[in-house]
């Protein structure tokens, strides 16, 4: 057994915590204890404490403010008042004079609630309002930028609240917008009982040192209720800290600044870049690689929908923008477009952005340059409809729907499109996607009897369905028919087992060719395949009753 490691005495004077500028997050209120799970030889009960209270002020009370300390700046729960008969707003805080002038603004309120030490900490309405941010739980978003966390609130395991933090830049723009910048009046301190003495150089004579805006104390005392009887020391380090956030010079969201034009696009066949203030007259068309689609489809309110085989609409709000997918399944757009973009949405675009190889799509083309839209269509926009049809025709003849429903279908029709097949694994995934949707939810005790299944008789949800499609198109065309769907399960089972022998079979099975075909029409081809298959199904369930019918 290895012997436990000598609790440094660089644990008590806390020269590694870290200043908040650069922080991509910035903690607006904390007041949390943590105990620290480690082992030292000699020594238990590690614990940790931070408060942290800050203040939003003006650069005209900075001076006054700039010498707060712990004691004028603190984690205490907040309160209005009326001084004088004037009211101070439970958001305002005041200096120590004789008129009570207010200084600054607190951005997170703490309000006392009845009970033993109960609070609830308020985000301040302002920044809410400014930033447009929208509140679930403990997490404020902002629906504008697709759904970013914006600032979150963390509790310990008794449900308190602990710490309020705000994303940087976000807290950043809003401070530039009021022309504030953030004071920190902090408390950092650390504690550990030990057996012994420990042979630290201040062990035996308290130590207090200023560096910067930080002071600092350590020392080793007689520990009256320890924690084991057998720890007789306590040791403990403090720190006093205060600091400025200072934010940027712009306001692009609150004050509705200009943004830099930081981002660039590439423009023809050699890829030079052009920024999208520089596409706006350009007639010509950008490039991006497909896997912009599952990039822009991961933020909240992502959509993607589809207008014909190859065209359709993708964004992240309210209005998407028209792309088409060319020869080679690379996304293009009309060159203009990209600047009709938020410059968030226009940073992950350009992030995809590659040299203009295969031309425009066809069926964009047509449809922008030549005014002749397409009449094809997409496997992904009949996805639903198709089982919804089969489901609908399966219930009115045998009186019980074919299929479960789940929570998750809205879930996997999002995520049932094309260009799932450009990630890790992708056309594998996509199939597996499309099991659950279908195979998966097959309510195989109603289709046991109209499928003349015997009781003995142990057939999987796929082979009951191939039975009842035979009693109308005859066992060879029933096995044909619903060859794709087995094709999907066994790339099912093979994403599910690496290094399976499925994958071969499983992609002759559902029609997907992969000689000379890019990933992102392999993944189209899955999906017309299934498609396909069920509107087959349903005909053929169709006709077995018309059959039946004298």
């Amino acid at each position: 057994m290895t012997d436990l490691p000598i609790l440094s005495a660089k644990f008590f004077e806390l020269e590694d915590i870290r200043a908040t500028q650069g922080r991509p997050w910035i903690p607006l209120r904390e007041n949390r204890e943590t105990k620290i799970d480690r082992s030292f030889a000699g020594s238990d009960d590690l614990r940790h404490y931070s408060g942290i209270a800050t203040l939003a002020v003006e650069a005209a009370n900075r001076t006054t403010v700039d010498k707060f300390e712990w004691g004028e700046l603190d984690v205490s729960t907040h309160y209005p008042s009326v001084e004088k008969g004037i009211y101070r707003p439970i958001d305002t805080h005041t200096d120590w004079s004789e008129d009570q002038k207010v200084v600054g603004t607190r951005l997170v309120i703490a309000q006392e609630l009845s009970g033993y030490a109960r609070e609830a900490w308020h985000l301040h309405y302002d920044i809410v309002c400014a930033l447009k941010l929208e509140q679930e739980g403990d997490t404020w978003f902002r629906p504008e930028e697709g759904w970013v966390e914006v600032a979150r609130l963390k509790r310990n395991e008794e449900g308190k609240p602990v710490c309020l933090e705000m994303r940087a830049e976000m807290l950043s723009d809003y401070l530039a917008a009021r022309g504030m910048a953030l004071f920190f009046s902090a408390y950092h301190e650390r504690s550990a009982y030990f057996v012994g003495k420990p042979d630290y150089t201040w062990a035996s004579a308290r130590r207090e040192w200023t560096a910067d805006r930080d002071k600092r104390e350590v020392y080793i005392t007689e520990a009256e209720f320890p924690h084991d009887p057998a720890h007789s020391f306590c040791g403990l380090g403090a720190l006093w800290r205060t600091e400025w956030f200072e934010p940027q010079n712009k306001s692009v969201r609150v004050r509705g600044d200009e943004e830099t034009d930081d981002v660039s696009f590439a423009v023809g066949n050699e890829g030079e870049r052009k920024t999208a203030s520089e596409c706006i007259g350009a007639m010509t068309y950008l490039a991006f690689k497909p896997t912009l689609v599952p990039a822009l489809l991961h933020y909240r309110g992502g959509f993607m929908g589809w207008y014909s085989r190859d065209t359709g609409g993708i964004g992240t709000g309210e209005t998407g923008t028209h792309f088409g997918v060319n020869s080679l399944g690379l996304i293009t757009i009309f060159a203009k477009d990209i600047a009709k973009l938020e410059s968030w949405e226009q940073r992950v675009w350009a992030a995809h952005s590659t040299a203009f190889d295969g031309g425009a799509s066809e069926e964009l083309f047509d449809t922008q340059m030549n005014c002749k839209p397409a009449s094809t269509g997409a496997p992904e926009a009949s996805i639903k409809e198709v089982i919804e049809e089969l489901d609908q025709s399966f219930q009115s003849q045998h009186g019980a729907p074919l299929l479960r429903d789940h929570e998750s279908i809205d879930g996997i029709l999002k995520r049932a499109h094309r260009f799932r097949a450009v990630e890790q694994e992708g056309v594998l995934a996509l199939a597996k996607e499309l099991h659950r949707l279908f195979a998966e939810r097959i309510n195989l005790q109603a289709l046991r009897e109209p499928a003349g299944v015997g009781a003995k008789e142990k057939l999987r949800e796929l082979k009951t369905l191939e039975r009842l499609i035979a009693r109308s198109v005859g066992d060879t065309t029933a096995k044909s028919m619903m060859a794709p769907l087995f094709g999907i399960s066994d790339l099912r089972n093979a994403d599910a087992h690496l290094g399976s022998s499925f994958i071969e079979s499983g992609l002759e099975r559902a029609k997907v060719q992969t000689a000379n075909t890019h990933e992102v029409e392999q993944g189209m081809q899955l999906l017309a395949g299934f498609v396909d298959t069920i509107r087959e199904i349903t005909k053929a369930i169709v006709a077995n009753v018309n059959k039946q019918c004298p």
